[in-house]
């Protein structure tokens, strides 16, 4: 009882630390995202990036509106203090430099290579044996250090969303997409593709998921309150059970 009745008082303390004098608006964007950011046809948001940030969100007193937009513009308008939170992306020096990242990831993606069935296409790692091969990349994404630095070479199509990614390699004018497995995975199902592609074994990189924050004034301290309550529900084991009911997998 007096063990109960210390962790009570305790929660208590950090709940007044953790609350803002004042009641905040939070704006939290980004876009599509399968199972981490999505908006169903009544118009409700889900997904665990969603649901991480309502679970933060209630412990500091904020409240959160959410909005989907293109990939580059939930970025511009995070980057330009229009909005307070960027949900989902992958970091990277660049980003750092626009975006203030939370401490810790919430979710990890495979990077890899979806091909057309019958095409006997493989890859051994080695970005060499593509050239002359035609590879497919969406605008906007980020695919880990090695692929980054071999994209000049590689010189990739560009498609403008993963939908039109997918479309291209099934009309054959690419022979490589790289994309990641939970994104596509989820797309395939809802196009009706799952059985014309197949993913290759070797894996083009891991990333991780985060939050990101605005750098203007006051992002710093909200960075700072969001990134103790996500410590707790890591410790809790809270988040593994918040990923485990929208399959995703986690740092």
């Amino acid at each position: 009882m007096r063990h109960t009745l210390k962790r009570l008082v305790f929660s208590g303390f950090l709940l007044a630390a953790l609350a803002p004098a004042h009641s905040r608006e939070l704006l939290a964007v980004g876009t599509e995202f399968a199972s981490v950011f999505e908006r169903n046809t009544s118009g409700e948001f889900s997904g665990l990036g969603v649901e991480i940030v309502k679970a933060i969100a209630r412990q500091t007193g904020d409240t959160v509106k959410f909005e989907i937009y293109p990939w580059a513009r939930a970025q511009f308008m995070v980057e330009q203090d229009q909005a307070h939170i960027l949900i989902g992306p992958y970091k990277t020096p660049e980003r750092e430099a626009r975006f203030s990242f939370a401490a810790h990831g919430f979710y990890r993606d495979y990077m890899v290579f979806y091909v057309r069935n019958g095409t006997n296409l493989q890859w051994d790692g080695d970005y060499r044996n593509l050239r002359g091969l035609r590879v497919g990349v969406v605008n906007g994404w980020v695919y880990g250090a090695k692929f980054e630095s071999m994209r000049a070479w590689l010189r990739p199509e560009v498609a403008n969303s993963l939908t039109n990614a997918l479309n291209m390699l099934n009309a054959r004018r690419i022979d490589y997409l790289a994309s990641n497995l939970r994104n596509t995975e989820a797309l395939l199902k809802t196009m009706g593709l799952g059985s014309e592609f197949t993913v290759l074994d070797q894996v083009i990189d891991t990333q991780d998921g985060y939050l990101a924050f605005c750098k203007k004034s006051g992002c710093d301290a909200l960075r700072s309150q969001f990134d103790q309550v996500f410590e707790q529900l890591r410790n809790s084991g809270e988040l593994a059970k918040m990923a485990h009911s929208f399959s995703v997998r986690i740092p």
